[in-house]
Parts: structure tokens; sequence; C-alpha cells
């Protein structure tokens, strides 16, 4: 019984989330859900308390899959340049991929409201935090990288990914302008603006 709960549930998360990502939360009702479902909205209360309930679900689950496939990532064999530059790029240009999760990640004015959006904001940062320190570790130790405190570099490293999001990369532009953009942004935070003598 419990099994087929859990599967019903997951699946209830799977529908909801097709239509969060098309009308947002705020547009959203239990109906819509419940009839993309095809189920009656009481079925829904039975596993849902409530529309934000379900929303928690399809945001946590959203979560989890960026994770997941961000240390997938950082565990390529490659050097620690090529990882952080993949891994920018990857978190970035997949975003679109988890619309539910970007839009708490945006902390959209009536989702601050939301007891679980501060949560799951803060745990998501703190993953970041370690996948980008445990990449410039990695460059330390292998010698590529010349920094003193990783703690440091991380915390630029996702801040910087924050600020970036919107204005570069969740607009029209070609995978290609992407990658040129982050080739630029790479060698500006690697190597500086200032001209070095030889």
């Amino acid at each position: 019984m419990v099994v087929v709960k859990s599967k019903i549930r997951a699946e209830i998360v799977s529908v909801a989330r097709k239509v969060f990502r098309r009308k947002g939360y705020k547009k959203t009702t239990m109906d819509e859900i419940a009839s993309a479902a095809r189920m009656g909205k009481s079925s829904i209360y039975y596993y849902y308390s409530s529309k934000e309930d379900i929303f928690e679900a399809v945001v946590v689950r959203e979560a989890q899959e960026l994770k997941a496939q961000l240390y997938k990532v950082i565990n390529m064999d490659k050097l620690p340049i090529e990882l952080l530059k993949d891994y920018i790029m990857f978190r970035l240009d997949h975003l679109h991929t988890v619309a539910n999760f970007y839009a708490v990640l945006k902390e959209e004015e009536y989702m601050e409201q939301m007891q679980f959006v501060k949560r799951v904001r803060q745990k998501f940062e703190e993953e970041e935090f370690k996948m980008v320190r445990s990449i410039l570790e990695r460059g330390i130790i292998d010698g590529d990288f010349i920094i003193n405190n990783p703690d440091i570099g991380a915390t630029a490293f996702t801040t910087m990914l924050k600020g970036l999001e919107l204005p570069l990369f969740l607009n029209e532009t070609s995978r290609l302008e992407k990658e040129r953009l982050l080739d630029d942004l790479i060698r500006v935070i690697f190597y500086g603006i200032v001209k070095r003598n030889e």
C-alpha cells in the first residue's frame, strides 16, 4: 500500500510539474492539476494537502535532478579549468529544464511567503558551493590554480552564477554565442583584465 501511495504521489508531481511550468505557480489551480492527472480534486487532496505542498514536491524533485546532473559534470575526467567551464555552462544552460526550481531561485514576490522556499534555496546554494569548491581544490592540488582560499573562490563563482542567469543565459542566445560569452568570462575570471608586462 505504501509503495502504491508513493507511486501515485510521484505521478501527481510529474503531472503538476508540467502544469506549473506552463502556467506558473500563481495561475495554476488544484482543479487543473487534478484534471491533468485524471483524478478527482478530492483524490489529489488525499495525497497532498495543498497546491503549495505539491509545488514544494515539484521544486525538490527538480533541485535533486539538477544536483545529480551537476555532480556528473564535476566527476568527469577533465582538467579543473575545463570542469569549471563545463560546470558553469551546464548550470546556466540547463536551468530552463527545471523551470519551477528556477522560479524559486529567482524568489518571486509571492513565493517569499512559502515556508519551504528559503530552505530549498539555501540547501541548493550550500551544495553548489561544495561542488565549485571541490573543482577549485582539485585545481590547487594539480597546480593549475593559484588561490589561497578555495572558499573565497567558490563564493565568488556561485555569486557570479546567480548574477548571470537571467541577462546572459536565459534568453534566446545560441549555444555558440553562449560558449563565446563563457570563454570571455572565464578569461576575465582566471586571468583578470589588467595587462601584464612580459
